[in-house]
């Protein structure tokens, strides 16, 4: 599989082993938190490299975390250890279930932003790549000049779709790639709903 320009997949051996044990779906929900989590750990030391530098002068020098609700905030303490962020914020999207369109819940970021010009993005999965490119769109039209966008996992096409939406101003970190999607949008073979799994609120798929 290729990647887009603007997308970057991280080779580590233990991110594989985690991943493997993470694509079991029997896991109760307390194991899928701590696989996450570790996960997370690994990533937001290997993202460090595509993250840019702060840009000298007044303007533009905070670094925010936007996590994606809800599966995001999974991963958010290794970042926030790791980066400690000047602003957190977060985004709620979910995809109908029916059209597989993001639907925009919960938003609070600031109207006038001058100050948040690179931010880290945490979603575990881009699926069909709907809710990425909307991610991306929202914090594209709020101001930022460039999104760190990292995921535990992508279909490639889902990849392929959100990388295209800004491509001069987003690095996509994945630590892994699927193939392809099933009828209902799931990554195959994928790692089931993770959000479900984490919270222990429905059956993966």
């Amino acid at each position: 599989m290729s990647l887009p320009l603007n997308a970057s997949r991280i080779l580590n051996p233990q991110l594989d082993r985690l991943l493997a044990d993470l694509r079991n779906c029997d896991l109760p929900s307390h194991e899928v938190r701590r696989i996450t989590g570790n996960i997370a750990q690994i990533l937001a030391d290997e993202v460090a490299p595509f993250v840019p530098p702060a840009p000298t002068g007044p303007h533009g020098t905070q670094l925010g975390l936007i996590v994606v609700l809800r599966s995001g905030l999974a991963m958010s303490d290794a970042f926030m250890e790791r980066y400690r962020p000047d602003v957190i914020y977060h985004l709620g999207i979910f995809r109908d279930q029916t059209s597989l369109q993001p639907v925009e819940y919960y938003n609070k970021l600031p109207n006038n932003n001058t100050e948040v010009k690179r931010v880290i993005v945490l979603d575990p999965l881009i699926a069909t790549g709907g809710t990425a490119g909307a991610v991306v769109q929202i914090l594209r039209d709020w101001g930022v000049d460039h999104i760190t966008f990292v995921s535990i996992l992508a279909s490639q096409a889902g990849l392929d779709n959100a990388a295209k939406i800004w491509p001069e101003g987003t690095r996509f970190v994945v630590s892994a790639v699927d193939p392809s999607l099933n009828e209902r949008g799931y990554i195959v073979p994928g790692i089931g709903d993770i959000g479900d799994r984490l919270f222990g609120t429905g059956l993966s798929s």
